[in-house]
């Protein structure tokens, strides 16, 4: 590592870390040393090493896993909605990334799809509301958002802006809801010519596709939906652990 006269020690180790990032040298997931261990070979004291990869951290080239150390972040961002019952909204918020929401429709379904009475265990004679929106990043659409829930829970939701407003925090705060746990089952579609038209892709790119179905404390289903994802802005990461028997 090269000095600088001009640059803080922090900010020299900052500098030959990102070049050790933009010229591949670490790629994707590349496991960084101890915080000793890279104090040692840059003979810095271990607040500097730290303090360095904190500011990394911070600006996103890095993530650690407590635990298991310090890693390069990858080229597109990878929420942890894999692992976690968060929005996609929250996922991307922890990642430290502003998303806007462009509301495509809100409608009262009479005659909703099979899937969807059975997943919110509704009669046929219960009003359903469709929600449908594009979450957006600075650079672009990252997915649409279909989803459904009872009226009979939610009177007055199709009320909400959810252009400003969190269809999970409207849950919760509006109506006193206790969001516990759900499911979340991933596959691979095909963009049709609607979604290739809202996610700004060619008809017939693969799109990551989650179904998901969240559930109240009592373990009553109160939301379920659909989330079409670009595999090219966003990757779905998971840190998971071995049970030993």
């Amino acid at each position: 590592m090269a000095a600088s006269p001009v640059q803080s020690k922090h900010q020299q180790i900052v500098r030959w870390m990102n070049a050790q990032i933009d010229s591949g040298a670490w790629g994707p997931h590349h496991k960084l040393k101890s915080e000793p261990e890279l104090a040692s070979d840059l003979k810095v004291a271990r607040g500097t090493v730290q303090k360095a990869l904190n500011e990394l951290v911070r600006a996103r080239r890095l993530y650690r896993v407590r635990g298991k150390g310090t890693f390069v972040s990858s080229h597109v961002v990878e929420p942890s909605l894999a692992q976690s019952l968060l929005s996609l909204s929250e996922a991307l918020d922890l990642e430290g990334l502003t998303v806007s929401t462009s509301v495509l429709g809100v409608k009262v379904l009479r005659t909703a799809p099979v899937w969807v009475r059975e997943a919110l265990s509704a009669d046929s004679r219960t009003p359903i509301l469709y929600l449908q929106r594009i979450k957006q990043m600075s650079d672009g659409p990252v997915a649409v958002l279909d989803n459904y829930l009872s009226l009979s829970d939610f009177p007055g939701l199709q009320r909400v802006d959810f252009k400003e407003r969190r269809l999970f925090d409207v849950i919760e705060r509006d109506y006193g809801f206790s969001i516990d746990w759900g499911s979340r089952v991933f596959d691979v579609v095909q963009a049709s010519p609607a979604l290739s038209r809202h996610l700004m892709v060619a008809a017939g790119t693969p799109l990551v596709r989650l179904e998901q179905v969240a559930y109240t404390v009592g373990n009553t289903p109160i939301e379920c939906s659909h989330v079409w994802i670009r595999p090219d802005r966003v990757r779905l990461r998971s840190v998971i652990k071995r049970e030993h028997t």
